[in-house]
C-alpha cells in the first residue's frame, strides 16, 4: 500500500557541517496558488514570502548556531529565521521546492 511522503529529510552538510540535517514537507498545489496570487498584490514582499514559507515548512533540523548551541527548532520558535545565513536560507528553499541538487547533499 502506497504511503504518501509528506515529510522528507535532507542531509545538509554542505551548510551545516558533517551528520546535519532538515526534515521538511512541500508546498501544495494550494499554497503555490496562493503565492502566485499575492504576487500580483501591490504589498507583495517575495522575501518576506519566502521566510514565511521557510517558517511553516521546515519541521525539524539538528542545527547549530556559530557556537556550535543547537538552534531552536524553527516550528516552535520562528524568529530563529533571523539567525540563518543566506546560504541555509536558500538551502532550505531548495528542500522545499524539492530541488534534486538538494537531494544529493
Amino acid at each position: 500500500m502506497p504511503k504518501r511522503l509528506r515529510v522528507q529529510k535532507f542531509l545538509s552538510n554542505k551548510v551545516q557541517g558533517d551528520d546535519s540535517w532538515v526534515r521538511v514537507s512541500p508546498l501544495t498545489v494550494a499554497e503555490m496558488r496562493l503565492a502566485r496570487e499575492e504576487r500580483g498584490t501591490a504589498s507583495f514582499d517575495a522575501f518576506e514570502l519566502g521566510l514565511t514559507v521557510l517558517k511553516e515548512h521546515v519541521i525539524e533540523w539538528n542545527w547549530v548556531d556559530d557556537d556550535g548551541e543547537p538552534l531552536p527548532q524553527m516550528q516552535e520558535h520562528p524568529e530563529v529565521v533571523e539567525l540563518l545565513t543566506d546560504t541555509e536560507v536558500a538551502f532550505l528553499g531548495d528542500c522545499i521546492q524539492g530541488s534534486e541538487e538538494a537531494a544529493k547533499n
